[in-house]
């Protein structure tokens, strides 16, 4: 008797658990009709980024979306240097770059699923697309230009933007500017922006969003966007991009 309760015992340790798993998930709220409002960091081939979109329901596999966010783009010849001058102390910049570029993007989309979820800790799988405006905002780098030496040795040098004519390497450049110098001379451009891409959604909860996207973006502008002082400036710009989007559902129908 002791021995058959020993294995009954076992075999409630080992059952138990799964029926339970079984009846949180049955228990769960199952919403085929949901809003969604979600968070994402992105990392672009060509810069970085932060934005927020919503989702609203269209059908039980399909949402409709819309939402916004803020981004840096990089030219791909940035490389940091640093002022052989000013190396213990100084400010890194990047040789030859005339611009920082901020963006501010606003568009909709389109998002459905094409494989479910169907127990906890399942992967679903939706593919997007979206499109919209982009305004990026250009603002000057400034550097502190060296003009001469002095008798004793000093430095002579004043606030430039970059000289392709007068800089030629890094030993004509003291030092890099506050970000903030040259604020004041910030301008703007238009542009428009298409993506698309595949989601893996993972959340355990029904009521949370994790998720990781994946895909690929195409932005152009009406010029092209004087990031270097070379002529390798672009105006459509292909990346690809990589994201973690979190969130929850702000609200459904059971």
């Amino acid at each position: 008797m002791i021995k058959r309760n020993c294995w009954l015992i076992l075999f409630l340790f080992i059952i138990l658990p799964e029926a339970s798993a079984q009846g949180e998930l049955e228990d769960q709220p199952q919403i085929f009709y949901r809003n969604e409002r979600t968070i994402a960091g992105t990392l672009f081939s060509n810069g970085y980024g932060a934005d927020i979109r919503f989702a609203k329901r269209k059908d039980a596999f399909s949402s409709f979306t819309y939402g916004g966010g803020i981004g840096i783009i990089q030219h791909p010849k940035e490389y940091k240097s640093q002022s052989p001058y000013t190396r213990d102390w100084g400010r890194s910049y990047v040789f030859g770059k005339m611009n920082e570029v901020m963006t501010i993007r606003g568009g909709i989309g389109i998002q459905k699923e094409i494989f479910s979820k169907f127990d906890r800790g399942g992967i679903s799988v939706r593919y997007f697309y979206s499109g919209g405006l982009t305004l990026v905002l250009l603002k000057p780098v400034y550097y502190l230009k060296i003009t001469g030496f002095k008798e004793n040795g000093r430095i002579i040098y004043e606030s430039s933007q970059f000289d392709p004519d007068y800089m030629q390497s890094i030993y004509d450049i003291y030092d890099r500017e506050s970000f903030f110098v040259g604020v004041s001379k910030t301008k703007f451009r238009p542009g428009m922006y298409i993506r698309a891409g595949l989601s893996f959604e993972f959340s355990a909860d029904e009521l949370d969003i994790n998720s990781l996207d994946a895909g690929v973006q195409l932005e152009g502008f009406m010029t092209k966007l004087p990031i270097m002082a070379s002529t390798d400036n672009q105006q459509l710009l292909l990346s690809l991009f990589i994201s973690y989007r979190f969130g929850k559902v702000i609200d459904g129908k059971n």
